[in-house]
């Protein structure tokens, strides 16, 4: 079973899956018929199931047979706040308690890398680094892998959590569509000098990951997934940009105006209103490079050195569906 089954990780991990000649139980709230046309070749593969992670009790016959449940499904950026919670705190541990009940071997978790919050110092994160979510995205997450941890610690269904950092990849999200689109036009915001080095990672090394944590991966353990090599939000402007073939030009602006970005997203989210771009301007506001050396060990995962062959890769298929 793949839940978030139409979204941009949902999607890659079913195309794998499919390669293998597996049958997949694809979970989303799907607005019509013609859900993930693309793998109409493969339907005798597939079982389409419209649902709500949040009310897998609706849908729990669908886990009888299933082997190992991947849970894809989360929220960043909804108009209310409470729906991140709802999703990405509440509905994995719904999720694995209906995985209990039908005796399902594997679950495997998507959180997020930002529940650890920037570093500190010069310190790399790693799994032994506390959590310190700075964003209600970041708590939520945070907060979902506590529930899953105690209620996965008294069941019989291996459970791992995979940390990943922001992706990358050909026909990547409508976010990252925009952000190739605004440095097209010569739009690129930098906070500081260079901006804030992070670690990021390909998507399809994020599958690789899920795949290797389905097998070798350990009940209830963490394992932060991404290249690396950490970039600057400079140098992810300008690895675009010469894909291009544009001269890149960015507005510095002081770093005080992330933090208050941050901040005034954080108060607002607290009224349950999500304010959008507040929340994105503080993320590009933080330092966060974090060690995959857990999951290199324990899954066998294999990183890319950097991003760079990556972001141009992207960079091309954006710029080659755009000139269709």
């Amino acid at each position: 079973m793949v839940t978030g089954a139409s979204g941009w990780l949902g999607r890659r991990l079913i195309q794998r899956l499919l390669s293998q000649k597996r049958k997949v139980v694809c979970v989303d709230c799907f607005k019509d018929n013609l859900a993930l046309p693309e793998f109409s070749k493969h339907r005798s593969q597939l079982q389409i199931v419209n649902g709500d992670v949040r009310n897998p009790e609706r849908f729990e016959d669908a886990f009888n047979g299933c082997e190992t449940v991947f849970n894809c499904a989360g929220i960043q950026h909804p108009t209310f706040t409470s729906d991140i919670y709802s999703v990405n705190r509440d509905a994995p541990a719904r999720l694995l308690a209906c995985c209990i009940k039908a005796n399902v071997k594997n679950f495997v978790h998507i959180s997020s890398a930002i529940v650890h919050g920037e570093n500190v110092g010069k310190s790399m994160i790693t799994e032994k680094t506390p959590c310190r979510p700075l964003t209600h995205y970041a708590v939520s997450k945070a907060q979902g892998e506590q529930l899953l941890v105690q209620l996965g610690k008294k069941s019989k269904v291996k459970t791992t959590i995979l940390r990943p950092a922001a992706f990358y990849g050909i026909h990547p999200s409508k976010n990252l569509v925009q952000l190739v689109m605004n440095i097209k036009k010569n739009f690129a915001i930098v906070f500081g000098d260079k901006g804030f080095l992070r670690t990021y990672v390909d998507i399809e090394k994020v599958v690789d990951a899920m795949l290797l944590a389905e097998r070798h991966g350990r009940n209830c353990e963490a394992y932060l997934i991404g290249d690396k090599k950490p970039i600057t939000t400079l140098q992810l402007y300008q690895y675009i940009a010469d894909e291009l073939g544009i001269n890149l030009k960015v507005m510095r602006l002081p770093k005080i105006l992330s933090r208050l970005s941050e901040k005034l997203a954080f108060i607002a989210g607290k009224c349950n209103i999500h304010l959008r771009i507040p929340n994105i301007l503080g993320e590009f506001g933080r330092t966060q490079y974090f060690s995959s050396e857990k999951a290199v060990k324990e899954l066998a995962y294999k990183p890319h050195e950097s991003p760079e062959n990556g972001l141009r890769a992207m960079t091309r298929s954006v710029a080659d569906t755009g000139n269709r």
